[in-house]
């Protein structure tokens, strides 16, 4: 069955970054955004990302996304599936909280929102999940749960805050046990929900990411994907770690056992990529990821979500680079992309062209 794939049809930024006042009108396909460093071609896709994720990728706060010479942004999308469009709104103020809108009217809530856009981005600080600690990988499978499950984010939630609150009893010169043990039931239970749905998800993307890998890649490496979790991911196997683990947590000051300990295990050849890979093949490992990332995601909410990619030509060879848009060509979806050189985009067909210069867009 082939998936309608989400669209673009008009953003509309104002006061976001250097952008000022922006209009776009997108293609349906690829849409290469060209210009010279600091022009605010990653800007552009910033506001993209913020429509879809309600946060930074760059981990920035509102107050850094408002322009300098403004007091609100706004971003504003059209986009279309397989129903009707609908308009996202949002209103970031420097010194008050955001306003969001969707279809006109304040969304039910988080999770309303994220079922309305489902946004996959690659930007070349992701290639820390091949390289880098456990942290974002486990952060990857959390953005991407939370976009197919409005129950997940809440939980996930839940989770985090009794950990951070069982870590604050844990620092204390003079602790009570019966009160740091009295959430450890809470993280039993909350944590066998976040780690099974992570489980289950990443047995969804691993034969994915593996395939996808050598679609991009061109060798036969055997990747090897698979989640790793610290304790398996069942109440009681948790309930039972905490408690035993409550000595050594006291000493060292923080809970070692639990589903923010696990880890999205990325092995070649039988060894960690991240000490076995070349440069290109992290690159590689991580643009799987993200193509495994949008595959599941739209065979989970039943469209193809709309792809991100910042500065990729710099990440690849010729060859790579150029089995990468073959393959991005073949999922249907539309496709925003960055580059300094937009020669360098090895698309023919499909395309459509955007100069961005001192925060103006301009369509070629």
């Amino acid at each position: 069955m082939t998936l309608a794939p989400l669209r673009v049809e008009r953003l509309i930024t104002r006061g976001f970054r250097n952008l000022g006042v922006s209009r776009l009108d997108p293609g349906p396909a690829f849409n290469v955004i060209y210009g010279d460093n600091g022009a605010g071609k990653s800007n552009l896709l910033e506001a993209l990302y913020y429509l879809g994720a309600l946060r930074s990728f760059r981990g920035a706060k509102t107050e850094s996304l408002v322009g300098l010479d403004d007091d609100h942004a706004v971003v504003r999308a059209k986009v279309a599936g397989e129903a009707a469009p609908r308009v996202l709104d949002v209103r970031l103020d420097r010194h008050s909280a955001r306003k969001l809108r969707l279809d006109g009217k304040r969304p039910r809530s988080i999770a309303s929102w994220h079922q309305a856009i489902q946004v996959v981005l690659f930007h070349p600080g992701d290639l820390t999940l091949a390289t880098g600690s456990p942290e974002p990988r486990r952060s990857f499978l959390d953005r991407i749960l939370e976009q197919m499950d409005p129950t997940y984010g809440s939980t996930l939630s839940s989770y985090n805050k009794a950990l951070r609150s069982r870590n604050r009893l844990l620092k204390r010169e003079q602790v009570d046990r019966r009160s740091v043990r009295a959430y450890d039931t809470m993280l039993s239970q909350a944590g066998a929900v976040v780690g099974q749905a992570r489980a289950q998800l990443v047995a969804d993307i691993a034969p994915r990411t593996e395939r996808a890998f050598r679609d991009v890649a061109g060798v036969e490496l055997p990747l090897e994907v698979r989640y790793r979790p610290r304790v398996p991911p069942e109440p009681e196997a948790i309930l039972t770690a905490l408690r035993e683990s409550y000595d050594k947590d006291r000493a060292r000051g923080f809970t070692a056992e639990g589903p923010h300990a696990d880890d999205l295990s990325l092995r070649v050849r039988s060894v960690a990529a991240k000490h076995h890979a070349s440069q290109g093949q992290h690159r590689a490992i991580v643009l799987a990821l993200k193509v495994a990332e949008l595959d599941v995601l739209a065979s989970r909410v039943g469209r193809v979500p709309i792809l991100l990619l910042d500065d990729v030509s710099s990440e690849l060879d010729r060859r790579r680079n150029r089995r990468l848009f073959e393959l991005l060509g073949s999922l249907g979806g539309q496709v925003f992309l960055t580059t300094t050189h937009p020669e360098f985009i090895l698309l023919e067909h499909n395309r459509v062209d955007f100069r961005v210069e001192d925060g103006v867009l301009r369509r070629d």
